[in-house]
């Protein structure tokens, strides 16, 4: 492999998870890792969303598309969180299953196109030097650009660094039932042994990785949503949030158990637009830096802190690396 093939790699890794054992790993176990003296490298190997010391700061996000339908009733200049989301997180999501899947599908990239992506990731200051948090960072968007069709990634030997191609054949083949989708998604990106988590929380986990498919079916967009109301544990936030872009969203999550973090998708109330998702803190806890070469204090976290959002800002299929559109 030559300087200019390895280059492609790296551009192609920007935008995608490393192997799934890690990428699966349970958020909760990824976060609460330092407390119980497991080793650095493989908790930063968790979930390929953080790359930073110990919980590190998010770095892409995810979107898919929809069509046009409310979600809520309520006035839409009002600010998000004092408006409601009516219904159960079945009926939620099969008011957008419903509106997606009447969309007229995307015309399918040709071998040699790319996937263009901008994304805007936010976290907490603060990290992990002092004990006051201090202001969030003004975090800039970022763009990547990802072969749609690229054989280094469809040899049967990338894990989950699927290509766009594959992602999409892998998507036109998801069945009608909701379980059943759930189970074929679960196959498709396993957890690993070495890495427990709940039925939920891998459910929630490897949808996460199926949603970023670009383009994106609006069936198989519809059969997804429906599969995510059966996730157990699943809820719908009763009132809506806001995304890292600030834009109004549904967020969509799992309640279990003794879970310490839900990760939620955040869905957009008037499209049903997929914006990108978020980590929630479920109960309050403190993430300690005993492994860490200096003198970290430990994290606390309360419940409702938001960790880290992650939003699609655009994308597009594009001739050239490079382009936008």
């Amino acid at each position: 492999m030559n300087v200019d093939d390895m280059q492609d790699v790296r551009d192609f890794r920007a935008g995608a998870p490393t192997p799934d054992r890690g990428r699966l790993a349970p958020g909760r176990d990824r976060l609460v890792a330092a407390a119980k003296g497991r080793s650095r490298a493989r908790r930063l190997r968790a979930d390929w969303r953080f790359a930073a010391v110990g919980a590190a700061a998010a770095l892409t996000a995810v979107a898919v598309l929809a069509t046009n339908i409310g979600g809520d009733g309520g006035d839409r200049s009002a600010p998000a969180d004092t408006r409601t989301v009516r219904g159960s997180v079945g009926e939620v999501m099969d008011r957008a299953a419903t509106a997606i899947e009447k969309a007229d599908p995307p015309a399918t990239p040709r071998a040699g196109q790319w996937i263009y992506k901008k994304t805007l990731s936010r976290s907490p200051g603060g990290w992990p030097k002092s004990k006051v948090r201090q202001p969030e960072p003004k975090e800039k968007p970022q763009e990547s650009w990802t072969l749609y069709a690229d054989p280094r990634f469809e040899n049967g030997k990338e894990g989950d660094d699927r290509s766009p191609r594959e992602r999409l054949q892998f998507l036109n083949t998801l069945p009608d039932d909701p379980d059943a989708v759930l189970k074929k998604i679960r196959a498709y990106y396993p957890s690993g042994k070495d890495n427990p988590e709940s039925e939920g929380e891998h459910d929630m986990r490897a949808m996460s990785v199926v949603l970023e498919t670009r383009p994106m079916p609006p069936r198989a967009l519809a059969k997804l949503y429906r599969a995510l109301a059966e996730v157990p544990g699943a809820e719908v936030t009763r009132r809506l949030v806001h995304d890292a872009a600030g834009r109004d969203a549904i967020a969509v999550g799992n309640d279990e158990k003794g879970q310490e973090i839900r990760r939620e998708i955040l869905i957009d109330p008037r499209t049903y637009q997929y914006l990108g998702d978020r980590w929630v803190v479920v109960k309050d806890y403190k993430e300690s830096y005993a492994w860490a070469d200096d003198d970290t204090p430990d994290r606390p976290w309360k419940a409702g802190d938001v960790m880290f959002q992650n939003a699609l800002l655009d994308t597009a299929v594009v001739d050239r690396k490079g382009d936008r559109p």
